[in-house]
């Protein structure tokens, strides 16, 4: 259970360090703009009924929050397994 909360706070420390990182990738802009970006995004739009504007603004935000959450959470996992595998090699 410790492992768990330890790493849910890194994951959730990391979350908004690794959205930026993701929202400042290039092309991610020019994805957007040529509407590919929302093109990506309609079948979302129509599941959650959005009827655009902000709604749509808010889905994609919604929607990287989570991406980046899932990344930080497997970053975490990983960082958190690596430095338990290098304690028990020292121990030994």
């Amino acid at each position: 259970m410790k492992k768990v909360l330890i790493c849910v706070a890194l994951a959730l420390a990391l979350t908004l360090p690794i959205a930026v990182g993701i929202a400042r990738m290039p092309g991610i802009d020019t994805w957007f703009a040529s509407g590919a970006g929302y093109e990506f995004f309609a079948p979302l739009f129509k599941g959650l009924d959005s009827v655009g504007g902000e709604n749509n603004t808010d889905i994609i935000v919604a929607t990287l929050f989570v991406v980046s959450f899932l990344v930080s959470l497997m970053l975490a996992v990983v960082s958190l397994a690596m430095v338990s595998h290098l304690r028990r090699t020292h121990r030994r």
